[in-house]
């Protein structure tokens, strides 16, 4: 079945298998495309932006995703978890003669609003979409750390700075999809590894330099074995000067752009098309997720079971459709941030739901709409009113228009994915943050007189105020910080923590799939003297230089 999307006025594809899901979870088709979908989620999804502001409740100073300019109230962790206030005591009763989004927009302005999502923080003032972590400083979607720092989804490492989807981690530095490894330097897609300097997918591998699709190797400098002298003496050139790892960095770009890749970073996957993907079981378009099935339109989810179009979903949730933000719930549709809930509809941010509509902040309750308790039969009665004039305005198993998210575009993750204009994004009704955070032209040290070396830097290099070389923001360099950088003996970076960030993910493969055809044309190979015929999905794009293999082909040259 082909459609246009409403938005972009793309032609889409809704599958066979789609139609059985909607029509399982008594919804109707989409009006968007599967990108234009996940941009409405995501808008609202703010992680990294953030704002200094008081607590309207108890007015002390706090960290905050909202600006003071923000039309919502905002509570700080304290204050919103607490039996101060009741969120019910905001309910209002359902309008017929009102749409149902004017009515949730009027609600969802009055319900005070957690300034962050930082559980179990222990010195962990700075982090957002996290919990139980100790001593971590601007940590995102990061779970049980220690000493880490400038990461985004982190979990359980330790003196981790610089780093993203990384895991069980300790000492690692500009690691991007790394699992289990010790005293790692900008390297990419290992696992269970030491001391690697400028690697790509290497596994059970220690004292490797420019070392890519490496196996059980040690003392290796690009693959080669040398003595451990020959290791050292290279290293130290790498790391002699900020300039001399600027050049390794350009050397290691050309490197992994002509080695032979994988079409997909899959493991233990059938029948699903994706990327970074693991133990994922029948389903289309999955990024970043682990133990799906039947899962499609999927992004950073673990153990979702017939789900579809979700982001940010975890602890097996079932049955849950266009969901930003989920935790071991089911049945629940068109939400953001829906906690440990069953059938809940077009609602923000509630816990131990169940059967609800419209509600906000919600930490326990069943049968609401829009805040207000009612009886089995009237709640049913009104959710028959709503979805009969949602219906009508083609509103109806929708998301949210992208007007009522809470930040502009780009404050949100949707930007790093989908960097639209400002002009684009007022043409789409998203909404849009003038008011920049940070300071400019306050730099006590200009970028050129930044030392080259980390000997060469003291602890009054705490006091100072450094410019990015990139936005031109200013920075400055923690104690914490700076003893990971004399510790590992890495130069100070010339760049702001959020060009560090957007660095690291452009060396990520976009979260977009080509049919194209495996390049394996070596006779030694399964299919012999003709060049292999395997197809597939790949985040790969065609102009790119590397060497795309399928499966069998990629095993049989890198085992």
């Amino acid at each position: 079945m082909q459609k246009r999307c409403k938005n972009c006025n793309k032609d889409f594809e809704i599958r066979k298998e789609d139609l059985i899901f909607y029509e399982q979870i008594k919804t109707v088709p989409p009006l968007h495309c599967p990108d234009c979908r996940m941009m409405r989620r995501l808008a609202f999804r703010n992680e990294r932006t953030f704002y200094k502001r008081s607590c309207d409740m108890c007015q002390k100073d706090m960290v905050s995703l909202y600006s003071k300019n923000s039309p919502y109230t905002v509570y700080c962790n304290e204050c919103w978890w607490s039996d101060k206030w009741d969120p019910k005591s905001f309910a209002k009763n359902y309008d017929q003669n009102k749409k149902f989004f004017e009515q949730y927009v009027e609600l969802q302005k009055k319900v005070p609003r957690l300034s962050l999502m930082n559980l179990n923080a222990v010195r962990t003032d700075y982090a957002n979409g996290s919990s139980d972590n100790k001593d971590c400083y601007l940590i995102f979607g990061a779970e049980n750390n220690q000493d880490c720092m400038y990461s985004r989804l982190v979990q359980t490492c330790k003196g981790v700075i610089d780093c993203a989807f990384i895991h069980k981690s300790e000492l690692c530095y500009e690691c991007i999809d790394t699992r289990e490894c010790f005293k790692c330097i900008y390297s990419e897609q290992c696992q269970s590894s030491t001391d690697l300097i400028f690697c790509y997918n290497m596994r059970n591998s220690n004292n490797c330099i420019f070392c890519t699709n490496g196996r059980n190797i040690s003392n290796a400098i690009r693959n080669v074995k040398y003595t451990k002298e020959e290791f050292e003496k290279k290293k130290a050139e790498i790391f002699s000067s900020y300039e001399s790892i600027e050049q390794a960095k350009k050397e290691f770009a050309e490197l992994k752009s002509k080695t032979v890749v994988k079409y997909a970073s899959q493991t233990k996957c059938h029948n699903v098309t994706g990327d970074y993907i693991h133990n994922c079981y029948d389903g289309v378009r999955v990024f970043d997720t682990s133990d799906s099935k039947n899962c499609s339109y999927m992004v950073d989810a673990e153990s979702p079971i017939d789900c579809m179009d979700c982001n940010n979903t975890y602890y097996k949730p079932e049955l849950c459709y266009n969901m930003m933000g989920v935790l071991q719930s089911s049945k629940c549709k068109n939400g953001a941030f829906i906690f440990y809930c069953n059938e809940v509809e077009y609602s923000e941010n509630c816990h131990n739901l169940s059967s609800a509509i419209g509600c906000n902040a919600i930490r326990k309750g069943q049968y609401m709409v829009l805040n207000k308790e009612y009886s089995k039969e009237e709640f049913f009665k009104i959710k028959e009113q709503i979805d009969a004039q949602m219906k009508e305005d083609e509103t109806f198993g929708q998301y949210f228009p992208p007007e009522i998210a809470p930040f502009g575009f780009n404050e949100t993750l949707g930007f790093d994915y989908y960097p639209i204009t400002e002009k684009y994004a007022g043409e789409k009704e998203f909404r849009w943050q003038s008011e920049t955070s940070g300071t400019y032209g306050k730099e006590t040290i200009k970028e050129n007189e930044v030392p080259a070396t980390i000997e060469e830097v003291t602890e009054d290099i705490l006091k100072e105020i450094l410019v990015c070389s990139d936005c031109k923001k200013n920075f400055r360099i923690t104690k914490s910080e700076f003893d990971f950088y004399k510790r590992m003996n890495l130069p100070l970076p010339h760049k702001d923590f959020e060009c560090r960030h957007q660095d690291r993910m452009k060396k990520r493969n976009p979260r977009k799939l080509w049919h194209r055809s495996c390049m394996c044309e070596l006779k030694s190979h399964i299919h012999g003297a003709k060049k292999c015929e395997n197809e597939f999905e790949t985040s790969y794009s065609p102009d790119r230089k590397e060497i795309v293999y399928c499966e069998n082909c990629y095993q049989q040259e890198v085992s």
